[in-house]
């Protein structure tokens, strides 16, 4: 659907507060596969999708993790990335060590499920 009126066009990027850009880098690129295209001082970026926003770490200096509030619609993730195969998403998290929570069903067919970065930045993934 187009609306000649929108201000926006698109999201170029969603940054992430990380503690340590190097460790966090290097998480995001083995445990997740994204593909690191731009490194400057304080900030690494990664593309997630082609056409899509960028993901950009960012060293923090405090207020990590971030922390969504919790609500009845939300359980505290700041933004959820897509995937063909939730099921394949979720075995290569724990084959790599990282802590997931059960597959859930979203009116019982988008299967989800949720994890953290080695920050504790709460991150989904659906299918």
């Amino acid at each position: 659907m187009s609306n000649n009126n929108a201000l926006f066009t698109g999201i170029p990027g969603i940054f992430v507060p990380v503690r340590d850009l190097n460790r966090s880098a290097a998480w995001y690129s083995t445990v997740l596969g994204l593909q690191e295209f731009q490194r400057g001082d304080i900030t690494v970026e990664f593309k997630v999708s082609d056409g899509g926003p960028v993901l950009v770490l960012f060293q923090a200096e405090q207020d990590v993790p971030v922390r969504f509030p919790s609500n009845r619609h939300i359980d505290g993730n700041f933004f959820i990335f897509k995937t063909p195969d939730a099921e394949a998403a979720h075995r290569r998290l724990i084959d790599h060590g990282v802590s997931v929570t059960d597959i859930l069903l979203y009116e019982g067919v988008q299967k989800y499920f949720f994890f953290e970065d080695p920050d504790g930045n709460r991150l989904s993934v659906e299918d």
